[in-house]
């Protein structure tokens, strides 16, 4: 009896094992990977900024009114063109008295000339006293210190003056009027008008570190910016130390704009580009989330049409799929259908 039960037991269990009479059998989408040129592209996005000491604000190193701005916005300029000038009367006032102070101190200084020569031949010819000719030498010196201390004033009021003003430190364009015509400047350099020089503009991007190792300088770049389409750029410099928050790398990227069709403080998005090799790539759409959770694994159907998973090495973005690593030319990976799908499940491919 215990024997007959055992068998009725094994039975059932032959039975509940079984896959059930006309069960469906999935149908998935795959794609057949092959060997073929692979063109990498490190992802990278920003805003266009001017280069680096190529957008200035220039300010007002004298107290007073902005009394007149000559450009617009938008304005190109040259080194040394007059863009805006301070109140000056105020100025010229105190180089006219240091003009005139100059003028006062040279007559007081030939006249303690004239003194001191006439001092010293009394001197020797036994009128004067041997304290009247170091007096006389004395008010020379002051008066030789006194025409000093005049030209010292009096460049400073003209330097002042030449400050009032203001002048285009780089070839560029107007960017900005920070301090319109008829305001005041408090002579602390108060920025008045920004100049920026946009004939190159850089990009700079945060690059995982992770793939930081695969740029170097002079690397090419293609970015996309809106209302304007692709622009060419290359890479310019790459920051020498990690964003421990972000665990980032900056790079900077170069772009030409000599006709002037890109604008600072534009976005763009692109991608910095490896040299073109062979290799195999996955659509992103294959890829599904593996041990710790990474996108590493794939559905593969194998020769009998059933389902195995397979862990990968990912390399290099290729536009919309990822270099791969651990599958071999000629394999079928699903790209549709094949979500949760256990290993050994029999699977149909869509035509």
């Amino acid at each position: 009896m215990c024997r007959s039960l055992l068998l009725s037991l094994l039975l059932l269990g032959c039975k509940h094992d079984a896959p059930e009479e006309g069960a469906p059998v999935p149908t998935v989408r795959v794609v057949t990977v092959a060997r073929e040129k692979l063109e990498p592209r490190i992802a990278v996005a920003g805003v266009l900024a001017p280069l680096p000491g190529r957008d200035v604000k220039v300010g007002s190193l004298v107290v007073g009114r902005v009394d007149r701005v000559f450009v617009a916005e938008g304005d190109p300029v040259k080194t040394g063109q007059v863009i805006a000038h301070v109140e000056a009367q105020p100025l010229k006032d105190r180089v006219a008295e240091s003009d005139a102070q100059k003028t006062q101190a040279r007559a007081q200084l030939e006249n303690a000339h004239t003194r001191l020569e006439r001092t010293e031949k009394l001197f020797r010819d036994g009128i004067a006293s041997k304290q009247e000719v170091d007096d006389a030498r004395a008010g020379l010196v002051a008066a030789d210190s006194a025409l000093k201390q005049a030209q010292a004033v009096g460049g400073t009021a003209a330097v002042n003056l030449e400050r009032a003003t203001l002048r285009a430190p780089i070839d560029g364009v107007i960017a900005q009027i920070l301090v319109p015509a008829g305001q005041p400047v408090d002579g602390n350099a108060t920025p008045v008008i920004e100049v920026a020089d946009t004939r190159e503009l850089d990009l700079r991007a945060p690059v995982p570190a992770g793939r930081v190792g695969r740029i170097a300088v002079g690397q090419k770049a293609e970015l996309s910016v809106e209302g304007v389409g692709t622009v060419a750029g290359r890479v310019e410099a790459i920051a020498p130390l990690v964003d421990t928050a972000t665990n980032t790398v900056t790079v900077r990227i170069r772009v030409a704009n000599r006709e002037g069709r890109l604008r600072g403080g534009m976005f763009a998005r692109g991608a910095i580009l490896e040299p073109a090799r062979d290799g195999l790539a996955v659509p992103r759409a294959a890829l599904l989330p593996g041990d710790g959770g990474a996108a590493n694994q794939v559905a593969v159907v194998q020769a009998d049409g059933t389902v195995a998973h397979k862990t990968l090495q990912l390399g290099a973005e290729t536009g919309d799929a990822v270099e791969a690593v651990g599958l071999a030319d000629g394999e079928r990976v699903i790209v549709a259908g094949g979500y949760a799908l256990p290993d050994g499940t029999k699977v149909e491919i869509a035509k």
